[in-house]
């Protein structure tokens, strides 16, 4: 009777051997099954966008405090969280976590990216030629963001080090480590990714119907464009690119052609939008907005980093003489007077950060937008690389007009004012410090209340599970 049950057993195994042999790997099924529908694709490239506004890339790290405190935004001497940051103190334990972090999360989201780029050829048919090709430049528009803020962080200033050994450049669905290429290399990549991107989202509606198309589907695959990865994203940021790069020509033609082509349907803030709407002020100026992130924390994170009732040690917040300095004391600045405000509560002396408050009207189209991109860089990417004064000083004073002020006098120094312009403009946008370090600028005002300026560091070790990986 025993063989008997033996038999049985190693017969039933055999035939369970059998059918496993017959099934796809977990990882595999899921995925195939994923990318069987067209809402498949829509549920992967949304979870991307989710991904980005993270805290540890765009939600935080790389727009509203890690990169804004390395740019001496803020008073975070002594025991402040911060303070090491401030410091550039890149080899203290919650630095470098905080690096490792930035760095795992944007080369995840390289390879989801990656993933979705190799299921449109795999799936064919699912998605329709229209938006295949939106997906398609989305997706590469997005893989060229992500690499180049990882070369801005991580890479050598590039002005001096182009030719220095920098970051890898993923293009495949492998987590294997990628070559490390000098930084030439890496912009040669982005920016063949944005030429792709522009060649696939040639027919994106909003080229000819702007940020809302209500001839949609139904399904938002064209509509709220600001808020996907679209042309003249595309656009702004090989130009932002370009003059990364110092290709000064290049960076001009494709600021002038996000200008001239994307105006009508990014047109600048009202004034009574921002000033005059005391409950629900549109902030962050959202006609403008290229492209933004929807970040669903975002209002979370205004809490957590700038509210009044927070500690001196975890508040962000300048310094009041040095605050007044960015401003030039010019408190009819709409960037000003809308986003700085002495709080009631929490006992401060000075004021706190608001860009990012929550409105009352649950129906305003700019809650939860995190800008990535808006079209007043365009006016000063073409102010820096245009060779006509006369033409340079146009482009800046059609910004301050838009944001209260006058114009600049005739003799003004186009390159000091560029300065003041990226201070005053993106706060709680990230870019100042890749400001100071593309134009390999000495010295920073410390932001600590007292103090001398500060020598910055500008170059971010790659992190330690990165070059673990390329020594074992």
């Amino acid at each position: 009777m025993r063989k008997i049950y033996l038999l049985i057993i190693v017969s039933c195994l055999l035939v369970s051997c059998n059918k496993y042999l017959d099934i796809k790997p977990e990882d595999k099924f899921t995925e195939d099954n994923l990318y069987s529908t067209e809402a498949g694709f829509t549920n992967a490239l949304n979870g991307i966008y989710l991904a980005m506004s993270a805290n540890s890339l765009y939600g935080a790290d790389l727009t509203l405090t890690t990169v804004e405190v390395m740019a001496q935004r803020f008073n975070v001497s002594g025991d402040h969280r911060f303070s090491n940051f401030a410091g550039y103190l890149y080899s203290q334990s919650n630095v470098s976590d905080r690096f490792d972090a930035i760095w795992t999360s944007a080369y995840k989201q390289v390879l989801n990216i990656n993933k979705v780029l190799e299921a449109i050829d795999k799936h064919k048919g699912i998605l329709s030629k229209e938006k295949e090709s939106l997906v398609r430049g989305e997706c590469m528009g997005l893989r060229a963001m992500i690499h180049f803020d990882m070369l801005r962080l991580f890479g050598p200033v590039y002005a001096i080090g182009k030719s220095k050994t920098s970051i890898p450049y993923n293009k495949t669905t492998s987590a294997a480590p990628q070559p490390l290429l000098p930084a030439t290399g890496i912009i040669a990549a982005v920016l063949e990714d944005l030429s792709a991107a522009q060649q696939y989202l040639a027919a994106d509606p909003v080229i000819t119907t702007g940020v809302e198309d209500f001839k949609s589907d139904g399904r938002n695959w064209f509509r709220r464009r600001n808020t996907r990865f679209n042309y003249f994203a595309a656009k702004a940021l090989q130009a932002r690119v370009l003059l990364y790069a110092d290709d000064k020509p290049a960076a001009l033609a494709a600021a002038q052609d996000v200008i001239a082509n994307a105006g009508k349907w990014f047109p600048w803030v009202k004034p009574a939008d921002i000033n005059a709407e005391l409950i629900n002020p549109d902030r962050t100026c959202s006609p403008e907005i290229l492209f933004a992130l929807y970040n669903p924390d975002l209002y979370k994170n205004q809490r957590d980093y700038f509210a009044p009732a927070l500690q001196p040690e975890a508040i962000l917040a300048p310094a009041p003489a040095k605050l007044t300095a960015v401003f030039e004391g010019l408190e009819g600045d709409y960037r000003y007077k809308s986003s700085w405000i002495l709080p009631s509560v929490g006992g401060k002396t000075y004021r706190t950060f608001v860009k990012y408050d929550d409105v009352l009207d649950t129906k305003k189209l700019f809650r939860f937008l995190q800008p990535m991109l808006r079209i007043s860089e365009m006016y000063y990417i073409a102010a820096e690389c245009t060779a006509d004064r006369d033409q340079a000083l146009q482009y800046l004073n059609t910004v301050r007009f838009a944001r209260g002020l006058v114009n600049l006098s005739a003799t003004a120094n186009i390159t000091t004012e560029l300065g003041k312009e990226y201070k005053k403009e993106f706060f709680g946008e990230g870019q100042l410090f890749f400001y100071y370090k593309r134009v390999m600028t000495p010295k920073l005002v410390n932001g600590a209340a007292t103090g001398s300026d500060v020598t910055p560091n500008y170059v971010v070790p790659l992190p330690l599970s990165e070059t673990n990986q390329r020594t074992n």
